[in-house]
């Protein structure tokens, strides 16, 4: 190779073609290396960077003991052994996003110490029916990608050769449509294989034997329509989504022990739970998006653990004795059932999943779900039951121990027993947006029949009551319950009563009350020093309480009520915190505003959509609140004490000339009567 040498274009030349001269980086012209030099050369002086440059061909300029060359996103068509066999230390070989069509045969065998190979979204598939060599041994390539080259038929079969130390390789985004049995023969030591977004349609009993060391496979994005006979026991993550999968089947060996761990069925076409108890170190599954319905009991006659019509539940609620540490996904640690038309949870069906920590039932069909054992579900934190139909919840005192989140918006739920939350330990977030519950009050005004006790939890931090048709917020409704975040909005009519946010003025610091249709706001909002977001939009409020001290409130949303005039003796104490101001929709006053005057012209506070905000002088037209300049409100006041004057003047002069009238007339009056005498 070194006598190869001198056959390189000259510095000079490549000067003229505008990619700079021989450099020991390779490729970076005399700007970029003049803004990335010291740092770059440093740090990568072994790697040439010629990524993005537009070039034709491999270029014979860089520096002979280089290990990493990135040739991405240029224009190369073929590969040639010359120049490419120059850098005979190379490591990593990086050629994807070009449009290579042609290798030449044996062009990687020139490099012995090639480990990392990319020759993703080129285009081998039309070159590869010409030129059956393929790729050739690969005799220390550890990882190989091979994605988006339109690849199918046997055309992976002739270009795969001989790599036995390749660890990872991908065929994603490829044309397959099916696996043979032979199409990973040369390769034992593969450990990850991805095969997503393919056609795949078959795949050969047999075609993963020869990969005895497969932990991670990604089939997701294909046309699979069955897994049977699943037999991998080594596998440890497995992703079949996105395909139109009806069925997955483990193979009939009840001693076998799976290492899967982390299984991926969403977006298939599931009507049952899969039968999973051959993978008791499963630690995530995601079946959502499926057509799953889970049966309320056992058939008569269905006995062991793998009744074909019910799956997972035949595991689960056949032999109730069996010890929890040793039952089927006993170490699951997150389940998603999303999107399926599940109508009902089974008894006993996750009575023994005592590890999971999120379980996602969001978007089925339940009307009712109960966890009322005790322990049960005891190292769940987080329970998605939202957008359900769900009218009954029913939580044991002492069940869902480590419960921080539970999800209920969009359900059904009207009447419920009084300390259904109270009753979780370690409840922090709640939310019943678009539900119908309404709150208790405090121990003196208790509520009416099937109202929720909102007072005396003090694990619980974030709770949205929006969107419940609340009538009536009663005082005390959430009394020793220390809320940092609080929404209320979207109940209109709502009636909060005097005293009702009591006890949250150390703690609240988001509160939500937007389109109550409020006209009298009676919560006493300085007294929240720790409120930072106060949402009052779409109410018919016209007036607020005066913030006469500094507290710490950022952002004030006042859309659409009934505000004609901020004084500044309420807003005063919000000046050193208050940072953005929402206005629009309100009949503001050019003049009077002087505090908000000054915030728009001082820029002290965001006041949103300062160019569309208007205003009126008196009954005149609106006109851009942005445009008003003091001196216009002092020659409006001019005119008005002016016309004052005029009116004023006007009505005295009336006065005494009909004084005088009248005076006039009663003494001619009398002289009349003393001439007639």
């Amino acid at each position: 190779m070194a006598g190869a040498a001198p056959s390189r274009p000259a510095g000079a030349a490549l000067q003229r073609s505008g990619l700079g001269g021989p450099d020991p980086r390779g490729c970076a012209n005399d700007a970029r290396r003049s803004r990335a030099a010291a740092a770059a050369l440093s740090q990568v002086k072994k790697e040439a960077l010629c990524h993005g440059l537009g070039l034709l061909q491999v270029p014979s300029v860089l520096s002979l003991d280089i290990q990493a060359l990135y040739l991405s996103g240029n224009q190369l068509q073929s590969i040639l052994a010359s120049p490419l066999g120059f850098y005979t230390a190379l490591r990593h070989l990086d050629l994807s996003d070009n449009e290579i069509s042609f290798l030449q045969p044996g062009v990687f065998q020139a490099l012995p110490y090639l480990e990392h190979l990319n020759l993703a979204r080129n285009k081998l598939a039309t070159g590869m029916a010409l030129n059956s060599a393929g790729l050739g041994r690969l005799p220390f390539v550890v990882s190989l990608d091979l994605s988006g080259n339109s690849l199918h038929g046997s055309l992976v079969d002739r270009l795969l050769g001989e790599a036995p130390r390749l660890r990872t390789l991908s065929l994603a985004e490829n044309s397959l449509t099916r696996l043979a049995r032979h199409t990973f023969w040369g390769m034992p030591a593969v450990e990850q294989l991805d095969l997503h977004s393919n056609v795949l349609m078959d795949i050969e009993d047999g075609a993963f034997e020869a990969l005895p060391h497969l932990t991670h496979l990604n089939l997701s994005r294909n046309s699979l329509t069955c897994i049977s006979d699943f037999s991998l026991q080594q596998l440890q993550v497995l992703d079949l989504s996105c395909n139109s999968i009806e069925a997955f089947q483990t193979a009939l060996e009840p001693q076998t022990q799976f290492q899967l761990a982390w299984l991926d069925l969403r977006e298939n076409k599931l009507l049952h739970f899969p039968d999973l108890a051959a993978f008791p170190r499963l630690i995530y599954l995601n079946v959502s998006n499926n057509l799953i319905q889970l049966p309320v009991g056992l058939p008569q006659g269905s006995e062991g653990l793998h009744a074909p019509s019910e799956g997972w539940s035949a595991s689960l609620l056949s032999n109730p004795s069996r010890n929890a540490s040793t039952h089927p996904l006993s170490q699951l640690l997150n389940l998603d059932l999303s999107y399926n038309e599940i109508e009902q949870v089974p008894a006993g069906f996750l009575e023994h999943l005592t590890s999971l920590r999120y379980l996602n039932l969001s978007r089925n069909c339940l009307r009712s779900f109960e966890a009322r054992q005790v322990g049960s579900l005891p190292c769940l934190v987080l329970l998605d039951l939202s957008h359900n139909m769900l009218e009954a919840l029913e939580l044991g005192t002492k069940a869902l121990g480590s419960l921080k989140t539970l999800l209920l918006q969009d359900n059904a739920l009207r009447e419920l027993p009084p300390y259904t939350f109270a009753s979780l330990a370690s409840l922090q977030r709640l939310n019943l947006q678009g539900n119908q519950v309404s709150p208790c009050g405090g121990q003196a005004e208790r509520g009416p029949p099937g109202c929720v006790d909102f007072s005396g939890i003090p694990t619980l931090h974030i709770l949205n009551m929006a969107g419940n048709s609340m009538e009536t917020l009663r005082a005390g409704s959430f009394l020793h319950t220390p809320l940092t975040e609080l929404d209320l909005s979207a109940n209109p009519g709502l009636d909060v009563a005097m005293g009702a946010l009591v006890g949250l003025e150390a703690s609240l610091e988001v509160l939500e009350l937007q389109g109550n249709g409020l006209i009298v706001l009676r919560v006493d909002l300085p007294c929240f020093l720790r409120l930072k977001h106060l949402n009052l939009a779409e109410n018919r409020l016209s007036h607020l309480p005066a913030w006469t001290r500094a507290v710490s409130l950022e952002v004030l949303d006042l859309r659409n009520n009934s505000f004609s005039v901020l004084p500044g003796k309420a807003m005063g104490g919000l000046e050193t915190s208050l940072r953005r101001l929402y206005l629009q929709g309100n009949p503001l006053s050019c003049c009077g505003n002087g505090w908000l005057a000054a915030q728009l012209h001082q820029g002290r506070v965001d006041v949103d959509a300062t160019r569309d905000l208007t205003c009126r002088f008196g009954s005149q037209e609106e006109v851009s609140l942005s445009l008003v300049r003091p001196e216009d409100c002092e020659k409006g006041g001019l005119k008005n004490v002016n016309l004052i004057i005029i009116l004023s003047f006007t009505l005295v002069s009336a006065i005494v000339l009909t004084t005088l009238a009248a005076c006039c007339f009663l003494r001619r009056q009398k002289l009349s009567q003393q001439y007639k005498a």
